[in-house]
């Protein structure tokens, strides 16, 4: 059944295949002197494995050179383009109408272009590090070299050169030089020597200038005039031409190519994965699709014991056979109604299971919606929910997550769920903008079964709510800085009363256990910040949902019945205040760093006996390692980091791996270009046959979850 079922997925994925890589504007790959050193990565970073003449590059594909030449030639635009050796050039977009452009970002390297100008109002830009070229119709080129050199040069035409820290803008004209880095931006301009060597390791071996649109070559001049701009361009180098392909080898190629672009899409891993202290062996089809803002990825997985073709061997998330889709004869009723029921959740709880994630946009667009398995769930600012994670013990459980928002012009909303299937924590923030950009918002999660995982109390649910502000000042890719400061706080159900006594103290007439921050986020460049000071009070927890709380929902009631049995105590009339920093930033196609952490303190409470909050991602390129070809990443979250690292106070009896991580990553092996060896280290909590979290003294117990994977197509 499990063969059929692969099949038919296999069928229905690749029309998906077909139309993502079909239609519009792309760019040919016409020339490279050497295949083998010759490197292209798709949008994802997928090494695209086969290459040849004529093959079509879309928007997102990347071409390294390393020690080779390229030329591409823009369809149906005629535009051509030179890559030099050892240059990192991205297709960002194609122009497919007046109102677009052709993108391109030159990371590293040299590029000699020849830019159409027939047809509609033919647009480029290239972009650097630091500038970007803005053209129309010109024989141009640029070189990065990051930190040292950014350069433009024009051998006929006109190009704006902006220089992005500062806005200023050069106009280069015939002959004329400009660089981004040197200590005057200004336009220069060069002599016929310089512009010759400047072109000459970039001259077109096989595409011919003379065809661009709008470069045709003039009728020859009659003796005694202007020769000039004839003598400007540099004498080509004659260059062997490439040798076609035969048609057998075009066919071949074509054939490996697709092969190779549905093994890549299918993403089939091999290996073991430990859960739950047992070691299973897998394999796993995981088909990623990337079209435009829609991401989606699906999670089909085969883990078993010992035997692949034996369902009764094969590992039953939460006691569930996720592949019967309601066949499961355990089903079968006298009462068909029931029967039908039955099947009919089974059928859609199997579905949704294998779904990895489905995503479009991202927080803060028009629209946005994650679905799935998720780490990083915020709603609003983050006072009440920041990167709550459903997906902190994936792959020994798994859930399908809903987080969705629309922003309208002086309307929106978000929501969330942790799990469709069995939804328990949801919430929502609703907001308005009462005048200018001022947001005003009002937010509320809950969760309706906090002590299912422990069996602690009998009747406790968890019910925050808050309020906030968002003014942004400024908005855009280049920077942002927007204003915010949220207020909150929590008030438990029980017994199916809620407890405003926690909020709010009838005796003193005063507000307590909340918590309010002000602060400031956004952009500069390439560098994401957030900078904010937060204030609580009592027992308010800020981030009250956050990566580690799927795991401690059963301790945090236990800690509630504490306090509840004993409000008065002066133990929890404390006021803890602290500074959070995060910041994230990196370099495309090399390596992303994200560091944040939460410094508290309180005039009633030894630091020690406070919960700081780490978090730390790094990831690694393909690439970025010279030495064996490594990469990798990981993350790191937890809670009470500095009490545990030196053992005093909270944190005395706490390790840095237990139920206040959540701790994940991977390490790659290249052993070939279709063929990489990754190790997939993980926490996890450790769950009974029924599914159910073990604790031991009212605390989740960890195990470690390590998967060693063959991964093929990729």
């Amino acid at each position: 059944m499990m063969k059929k079922i692969l099949f038919l997925l296999l069928i229905f994925m690749v029309p998906f295949l077909a139309i993502a890589q079909s239609g519009g504007p792309v760019a040919l790959l016409e020339y490279y002197e050497d295949d083998l050193a010759l490197e292209i990565t798709d949008m994802d970073g997928n090494p695209v494995t086969d290459i040849y003449y004529g093959m079509e590059l879309q928007e997102g594909d990347t071409i390294r050179t390393n020690g080779t030449v390229a030329e591409l030639r823009l369809d149906p635009n005629g535009s051509i383009i030179k890559l030099a050796n050892d240059t990192v050039f991205t297709i960002e977009q194609l122009q497919r109408d007046a109102s677009g452009s052709n993108d391109f970002k030159l990371a590293a390297g040299k590029i000699h272009a020849i830019a159409a100008r027939s047809g509609i109002a033919n647009r480029y830009n290239v972009k650097t590090q630091s500038a970007v070229c803005g053209v129309r119709g010109t024989d141009f080129g640029v070189i990065s070299i990051p930190g040292s050199e950014e350069k433009a040069f024009v051998i006929d035409g006109l190009v704006d050169y902006t220089k992005l820290g500062t806005n200023e803008t050069v106009s280069l004209g015939k002959g004329m030089i400009a660089d981004a880095l040197s200590d005057v931006f200004k336009a220069v301009q060069a002599s016929q020597d310089q512009i010759n060597e400047l072109v000459k390791d970039v001259v077109f071996s096989k595409l011919d200038p003379a065809k661009v649109p709008g470069h045709e070559p003039k009728a020859e001049t009659t003796s005694g005039e202007d020769t000039t701009a004839q003598e400007s361009a540099p004498a080509e180098q004659n260059a062997p031409e490439p040798e076609k392909p035969t048609k057998e080898e075009i066919k071949k190629q074509a054939q490996n190519n697709l092969f190779a672009s549905v093994a890549k899409y299918l993403g089939l891993e091999i290996g073991t994965v430990t859960m739950g202290g047992q070691t299973w062996s897998k394999a796993i089809v995981q088909p990623t699709f990337n079209l435009g803002k829609l991401k989606l990825s699906l999670y089909l997985p085969v883990i078993y014991s010992t035997d692949l073709f034996d369902p009764d061997d094969w590992y039953h998330p939460e006691g569930n056979n996720e592949w019967s889709f309601g066949t499961d004869s355990s089903f079968a009723s006298s009462d068909k109604a029931d029967e039908w029921s039955a099947r009919s959740q089974d059928f859609i709880n199997d579905l949704f299971l294998k779904i990895r994630y489905v995503e479009w946009g991202k927080q803060r667009d028009p629209f946005f919606f994650k679905v799935g398995n998720l780490n990083d769930m915020t709603l609003g600012h983050g006072l009440i929910m920041k990167n709550f994670a459903n997906d902190a013990d994936f792959p020994s459980i798994r859930r399908v997550g809903l987080e969705l928002g629309i922003d309208g012009s002086r309307i929106g909303f978000e929501t969330v769920v942790n799990d469709l299937a069995d939804p328990e924590i949801f919430g929502g923030r609703l907001y308005f903008r009462p005048f200018w950009k001022l947001a005003l918002g009002f937010s509320s999660v809950v969760d309706i079964n906090p002590e299912n995982a422990d069996k602690i109390a009998d009747s406790t649910k968890f019910v925050t709510t808050g309020a906030d502000l968002d003014l942004p000042i400024m908005e855009n890719d280049f920077m942002s800085f927007i204003l915010f400061s949220d207020i909150a706080g929590m008030m438990p159900v029980q017994n199916g009363q809620l407890n405003t006594d926690t909020l709010y103290d009838n005796t003193t007439r005063t507000f307590r256990n909340y918590g309010w921050n002000a602060g400031v986020f956004g952009n500069i460049l390439f560098i994401d910040y957030n900078l904010e000071y937060r204030y609580f009070d009592g027992i308010f927890k800020p981030a009250f949902f956050d990566s580690s709380y799927e795991r401690l929902r059963g301790m945090y009631v236990d800690d509630l019945n504490t306090y509840l049995a004993d409000q008065d105590n002066p133990v929890y009339k404390t006021v803890t205040m602290g500074i959070y920093g995060e910041a994230g930033f990196g370099m495309e196609d090399m390596f992303s760093v994200k560091l944040g952490y939460m410094w508290p303190w309180s005039k009633d409470k030894n630091f020690m006996d406070l919960d700081d909050e780490l978090l730390v991602k790094l990831e690694i390129l393909p690439d970025t390692i010279p030495v064996l070809g490594l990469y990798g990443s990981v993350s790191y979250y937890r809670t009470k980091f500095i009490p545990t690292l030196l053992k005093e106070g909270t944190g005395a009896d706490l390790s840095l791996f237990d139920a206040n991580t959540v701790l994940s990553g991977e390490l790659v092996y290249p052993v070939a270009p279709t063929l990489n060896l990754a190790a997939v280290f993980s926490t996890s909590v450790k769950t009974d046959d029924s599914g159910d979290i073990v604790y031991v003294n009212s605390r989740p117990k960890v195990v470690p979850s390590i998967t060693i994977e063959t991964r093929l197509g990729y």
